[in-house]
């Protein structure tokens, strides 16, 4: 029972970044990546295309690493984690309760100097392809284009998406000239305290990034 509550928790801190669909579905599977074509270097006439857009293209990356910082899980405190993906089904978690790996369907748990395998609930992984709201959710929202933003020397367009009415959440959005998400932030609120989730992602298709057999 506790390692069955420690793989719950583990899985609980790398997922809670990525429901950035305001309590929508998981978004469907991704077209190929090919069927969207590299945006122009003109502004998108309609911000949630381009956050869409976005959405696909990411989720139909083969690889790509997240790093994960949590503000206000307790006063003062940050809390850290990290993710590399291969696709199909291979994660490698890096969280403050250690480094675990999770292949298919399969959670490989390291734990008091033994490694044993558990089931991972069905449907838990697909909300760590994709960052963004999926269409339906953005039907809903206000989606609005915030124009041209650095990020570590990198040219980025901000879209920030309010929340439905009453939620005090915002996502915000900084996608790069490849119509790639760069960096995803959330605000919002858990039983009134307030919570900052920054996401920055790096080595998208990277064919060096590999997530070994544990």
């Amino acid at each position: 029972m506790r390692l069955r509550c420690r793989l719950f928790l583990l899985l609980g801190l790398a997922t809670a970044p990525l429901l950035a669909g305001c309590g929508a579905d998981a978004p469907s599977p991704a077209e190929p990546a090919t069927s969207l074509p590299v945006p122009s270097a003109e502004v998108p006439a309609d911000p949630k295309r381009a956050v869409l857009d976005a959405s696909r293209r990411f989720a139909a990356l083969h690889s790509f690493h997240a790093e994960m910082r949590l503000h206000g899980a307790r006063p003062g405190q940050v809390v850290r984690s990290a993710m590399d993906y291969v696709a199909p089904d291979r994660y490698r978690l890096d969280t403050p309760a250690g480094v675990q790996t999770i292949i298919g369907d399969t959670f490989f748990l390291q734990a008091e100097g033994r490694l044993q395998q558990i089931p991972v609930p069905a449907g838990m992984l697909e909300q760590w392809r994709s960052p963004l709201p999926p269409e339906a959710a953005l039907e809903t929202l206000q989606v609005h284009d915030g124009g041209p933003a650095d990020i570590d020397g990198t040219a980025t367009r901000l879209y920030r998406v309010d929340g439905p009415e009453g939620s005090g959440e915002t996502l915000q959005y900084w996608i790069s000239a490849e119509g790639l998400p760069v960096q995803v932030q959330r605000d919002g609120f858990n039983k009134d305290q307030p919570y900052r989730i920054l996401l920055r992602y790096s080595r998208m298709n990277d064919p060096r990034l590999q997530v070994p057999m544990p």
